[in-house]
């Protein structure tokens, strides 16, 4: 075991402290914020309610006492940081609950850029492919509809954090600690990082931190053992369609968005998946060749973790509205884009960091054309209306509700809201309450 972890000590590399005074992360951290907020999609959820947020957190947050609450699984495992957003939500008067919902969402993802920004030092040797790596946590696009804005998709950018916390050799002690265990207690998903925290725990000294990962996880694989999950399908999984979707949902969609592959895939088929491919192709071969152990390893990591979440997400949750000819053809489920193009571009960012001695020109030509392609997704992205939110905004669904409580017609007031068909039920005197 000695010999086994002086072998692999190699590979995860001392970090390396760059010094940045407070304002910088400070002023990353607000950046990071009002990025969420003031996009068109971003406001649109500071009167909007999604999904779960409503009808699940929110709903339980006000009638459950609060350790009932965070220890009730729900779709078979725990959703502890959405719980606790919905606690913090549920202290405010319900007027509020959609702009609490949108801080809730925005605040941990900002803290999760910071973390990929400091995590990366010991890797990434280029400050500005740092800057940048950390800002795709809040600016790719396929993170800026579906999970923008709200605490029920929140895990897959948790799950990103996790990854660098674990790879990162000197976090700070605690924050590290309480982040473990939080996004493990998130999402199931941290089981496949169990991996990580093995080889932290055989290369470092520090044995707190697997420890604490270890523990959340048999809790949370405890609670999964014997909670219900009703599956969204029976359909049988096609892996033709599963290969189709993950190269669109992944490469493709990590530069475009996902409502852009909708336009571009019926138009020309195969070739924008050919095109990213290459894209990807190069930086990672310049990581292989020309980078360090650890950075090559990271490489292999971020890529080989980025192919088995996607598709381990797809078959999982497999149903036929998956299927890339379907209408919209990503535009389903895009939630379970984040996390694998955030890994992949985490690979490719470090065969960005290459200084080959040949090729030279290559390297720096693709760095430009990626650049170039992923402002351009953001852009593009920013300008689509596609992930506003246009239905019953939450100032109408309370006015609604306590209008049919002051009426005394019924005993609940019944609380619309996002998307189509999701609504929760309060009794009057919790509507009221202010």
């Amino acid at each position: 075991m000695v010999v086994l972890a002086e072998r692999l000590r190699g590979i995860v590399p001392e970090h390396r402290p760059v010094r940045r005074p407070w304002t910088f992360y400070l002023a990353g951290f607000v950046a990071a914020v009002a990025f969420q907020l003031v996009t068109p999609a971003g406001r649109s959820h500071l009167d909007h309610v999604w999904a779960e947020d409503g009808a699940r957190f929110l709903l339980d947050g006000v009638k459950e006492p609060f350790l009932t609450n965070l220890i009730t699984p729900y779709g078979g495992y725990l959703h502890v940081v959405p719980r606790l957003s919905a606690e913090l939500v549920s202290l405010l008067p319900l007027t509020w609950a959609a702009v609490g919902f949108a801080l809730a969402a925005a605040v941990p993802r900002a803290l999760v850029a910071l973390i990929t920004f400091a995590a990366s030092a010991g890797y990434l040797r280029s400050t500005a492919l740092r800057v940048g790596l950390a800002a795709l946590v809040v600016v790719l696009p396929v993170g800026n509809s579906e999970p923008l804005g709200n605490v029920t998709n929140l895990h897959w950018f948790l799950l990103y954090g996790l990854f660098w916390v674990l790879l990162w050799r000197d976090a700070p002690r605690v924050p590290a600690l309480l982040f473990v265990a939080l996004a493990t207690l998130s999402s199931p998903l941290a089981f496949l990082l169990a991996p990580l925290a093995l080889l932290r725990y055989l290369t470092h000294r520090d044995r707190v931190l697997p420890a604490t990962f270890a523990l959340a996880a048999a809790v949370q694989g405890t609670v999964m053992v014997f909670a219900e999950r009703t599956p969204y399908s029976h359909d049988p999984v096609d892996p033709v369609q599963v290969l189709l979707a993950t190269l669109l949902r992944v490469p493709v969609a990590g530069f475009t968005g996902s409502e852009q592959v909708a336009d571009l895939y019926p138009r020309f088929g195969n070739a924008p998946t050919a095109i990213a491919l290459v894209l990807i192709a190069v930086p990672v071969t310049a990581a292989l060749v020309w980078r360090d152990r650890p950075a090559r390893f990271l490489t292999v990591t971020a890529a080989a973790y980025s192919a088995v979440t996607i598709t381990s997400s797809l078959v999982a949750n497999w149903t036929v509205a998956l299927q890339v000819q379907q209408p919209g053809v990503v535009t389903t489920s895009q939630r379970y884009s984040v996390l694998p193009c955030l890994l992949l571009f985490t690979a490719v960012a470090v065969g960005l960091d290459a200084t080959p001695t040949r090729g030279r020109r290559l390297v720096i030509t693709t760095r430009a054309v990626i650049a170039l392609t992923l402002l351009a997704g953001v852009v593009q992205h920013t300008r689509d209306q596609s992930g506003v939110l246009t239905g019953t905004s939450w100032t109408d669904s309370v006015t609604a509700a306590e209008a049919q409580c002051s009426a005394g017609t019924r005993p609940v007031g019944r609380f619309v809201h996002e998307p189509t068909g999701w609504f929760f039920e309060l009794p009057c005197e919790l509507v009221t309450r202010g």
